[in-house]
């Protein structure tokens, strides 16, 4: 099994996916589970697991770099 992040480039929402290497799945596509912007699609014969794990509103906030010491 392969694991890997994806990111929704429309509501930021943190998932993650896991691609099974030892069975074989279909061509597909899946959405964002809380805006529905498309997240992937794939013409490969793969089996994709995609779970959520932040909803952009619980991510913290980035927090700036310090200005360099003078």
């Amino acid at each position: 099994m392969k694991i890997s992040s994806l990111t929704c480039p429309h509501c930021q929402a943190a998932y993650e996916v896991a691609e099974s290497t030892s069975l074989v799945g279909a061509p597909g596509r899946t959405d964002c589970g809380i805006c529905g912007t498309p997240l992937a699609v794939w013409n490969e014969p793969k089996l994709l697991a995609f779970r959520l794990v932040v909803p952009h509103e619980h991510k913290y906030p980035r927090v700036p770099v310090p200005a360099p010491l003078a």
